[in-house]
């Protein structure tokens, strides 16, 4: 059914750039409509009453009309500004982070609720948690459950064999877990100690409030990050952007056990 002329929703702006003289044209998620890119007028101006609700990272509720080819904000009411996320430098980096995935996992117009309490749930905790790396990885494989790309992690994804603990290898192009007879289909096959696996599996079924109580030993948390990174580049065909800001400010970045999994 197409939207009405002028609808009402909530949205989190995952990314905002200059349009015209003093428009925006932003990158939002909403909760019952997915991803959308919308024109905010007037919003660069000092005087516009948009202002600070439409900034990226910010969660708003929003009136919207549509137009013939963007639809336009014509007012925005700031829910969540997700404060303690935004005043510290890596946890800032971490949201970031966690909107562009969101922002590429997602086809425009296409609705994904559970999508969307994932990234609400995630900017909040992300502001307050001491372990933001854990919990990180825990919304990448949540987020890749919501759109359909979960690596397979209880048998082989090849030839659906029950996996021989300590035999374990993990492969990108295949998508999951493979058994050692089927790693000679699969140049990137990786090793992948039982210890990460286990880590994997339960932070991809886990909360968010369990995820950030596990304990993970820092080599651990590196395969486990190594892994993730590796398979997001796989889904994604790119490497993640914001994830160079990430790596600049934060320590245990995704990107720090690559070159283990990839080698």
């Amino acid at each position: 059914m197409p939207r009405p002329h002028v609808y009402n929703t909530q949205a989190i702006v995952l990314r905002s750039s200059p349009l015209g003289e003093a428009d925006r044209l932003l990158t939002i998620f909403t909760s019952d409509l997915g991803k959308l890119r919308v024109s905010a007028r007037g919003v660069r101006r000092p005087t516009s009453k948009l202002g600070g609700h439409l900034d990226p990272l910010t969660c708003s509720a929003i009136t919207v009309a549509r137009g013939k080819t963007l639809d336009t904000i014509t007012s925005a009411d700031t829910l969540k500004s997700f404060l303690p996320l935004k005043s510290d430098l890596e946890r800032l980096a971490h949201g970031l982070y966690l909107a562009e995935l969101v922002d590429a996992l997602n086809p425009l117009e296409a609705p994904n609720s559970s999508a969307y309490s994932l990234l609400l749930e995630g900017l909040e905790g992300l502001g307050g948690t001491s372990n933001p790396d854990l919990l990180l990885r825990h919304l990448e494989l949540r987020l890749l459950a919501h759109t359909g790309f979960l690596p397979e992690l209880h048998s082989c994804v090849e030839c659906h064999a029950a996996l021989t603990p300590g035999n374990h290898l993990f492969s990108p192009q295949a998508g999951g877990v493979l058994c050692p007879t089927c790693r000679p289909l699969h140049a990137d096959a990786v090793h992948l100690s039982v210890e990460a696996l286990k880590v994997v599996r339960y932070l991809s079924s886990a909360t968010g409030e369990s995820a950030i109580r596990l304990r993970v030993p820092k080599p651990l948390a590196r395969e486990v990050a190594g892994l993730t990174s590796a398979f997001l580049r796989h889904v994604l065909e790119r490497e993640v952007r914001s994830l160079a800001f990430l790596r600049l400010v934060g320590h245990g970045a995704p990107d720090e056990a690559v070159s283990s999994a990839s080698s």
